[in-house]
């Protein structure tokens, strides 16, 4: 069991990644656009989902780097999220 949630915690943490990598193909935008245009919020809660995943996954690295690579993207994000709503705002 704790392996199937290290699974589904990996997969949901390259879909997260994914947001942050510019690849020259047109597929990566096509994700992009499917996540964030669904709701700009999509990608908190996906983080929020693996990292509750990858807490109950398989114990050792793994653990340690799911949750390592979750904190990144999530904070990363965040800061892309307020830069985009709040930053680029004219007076």
């Amino acid at each position: 069991m704790r392996i199937i949630f290290s699974v589904v915690s990996a997969l949901l943490c390259l879909l997260l990644i994914s947001l942050f990598t510019e690849m020259p193909f047109r597929f990566e935008e096509k994700i992009f656009n499917l996540i964030v245009g669904t709701n700009i919020y999509l990608p908190f809660g996906l983080g929020i989902l693996g990292l509750f995943f990858a807490m109950f996954g398989v114990k050792g690295y793994i653990r340690l780097t799911l949750v390592c690579l979750y904190i990144a993207g999530l904070v990363g994000y965040l800061v892309i999220f307020i830069m985009a709503t709040v930053g680029f705002q004219e007076p």
